[in-house]
């Protein structure tokens, strides 16, 4: 995590081998469950909306909570601009030429897209995240996205519309360390937004609500495979087993939150 000052806070981390959907997506459009199963890859659900997301170790996620108005942007669209360009810009420090922000939410490496943004505008705040393909498995990706069969389209919830990709380390020729991308988007948006840039870690209030979040609402299926009830009868037996084995918590994650809750409460 890198924190700029009481107006903003960057943050990054990475999850492996996951299946991320948009707050109104529904999971069945979205995702091969059987693919999922097959590959090991778990599924949840995000706050924000837009599109599903493939997440493994090759991938850096990014996210900015910033004060409104910061750098002239009062709405989320203004604020994916800002990031937008910062990222692409830190892209091209690193050797990536062709890199650019597509509006509305899109970074591309000469027409490949690299990263997606997503985000909301809160009373004061507006928070924009994104994933940042840097040496993300595609052959897993393209088997565990799809695009919506025609038995299950529906208008009232919101499909990913593919777009071809490309890893920033396949547009760069080389591995790319995941401190070189934090230490690239951390100086673009710190010179972008006029801030310094103070390198800490999750504070102990963060890290419990963080739990309290992931026991009560990120691993539930409930939430995870919310808007299911409209299309289960549509799907068979193996793709809801599927859907309900990928949308809880494998007990690797379990067993990583409980040494956290144990850290915290030593």
């Amino acid at each position: 995590m890198r924190v700029f000052s009481g107006d903003a806070a960057l943050r990054f981390w990475r999850n492996d081998r996951v299946v991320v959907i948009g707050r109104h997506q529904c999971a069945a459009l979205e995702v091969d469950a059987t693919a999922l199963r097959g590959l090991g890859v778990r599924l949840t659900r995000r706050f924000t909306g837009g599109g599903a997301v493939y997440h493994d170790l090759g991938n850096i996620n990014y996210a900015l909570v910033a004060r409104r108005g910061l750098g002239g942007a009062r709405r989320v669209v203004e604020l994916f601009r800002i990031v937008g360009e910062a990222v692409a810009e830190a892209l091209g420090s690193l050797g990536a030429r062709g890199a650019y922000y597509r509006a509305l939410n899109d970074v591309e490496i000469n027409g490949l897209k690299v990263s997606g943004l997503a985000g909301m505008t809160m009373q004061d705040r507006i928070f924009v995240h994104g994933a940042l393909l840097v040496g993300s498995d595609l052959a897993v990706l393209g088997k565990v996205l799809r695009v919506s069969r025609e038995k299950l389209s529906d208008k009232r919830f919101v499909a990913s519309r593919r777009k071809r990709v490309v890893t920033l380390e396949e547009a760069l020729g080389r591995r790319v360390a995941p401190r070189e991308v934090y230490k690239a988007i951390s100086d673009a948006l710190a010179e972008k937004l006029g801030l310094g840039t103070e390198e800490d870690n999750p504070s102990g209030a963060e890290l419990r609500e963080a739990i309290r979040l992931y026991r009560e609402k990120y691993s539930r299926p409930s939430w995870n495979l919310r808007y299911i009830g409209f299309v289960e009868t549509m799907l068979s037996r193996e793709e809801l087993e599927a859907l309900r084995w990928a949308a809880q918590p494998s007990p690797e994650q379990d067993e990583i939150v409980k040494e956290i809750e144990e850290s915290l409460a030593g």
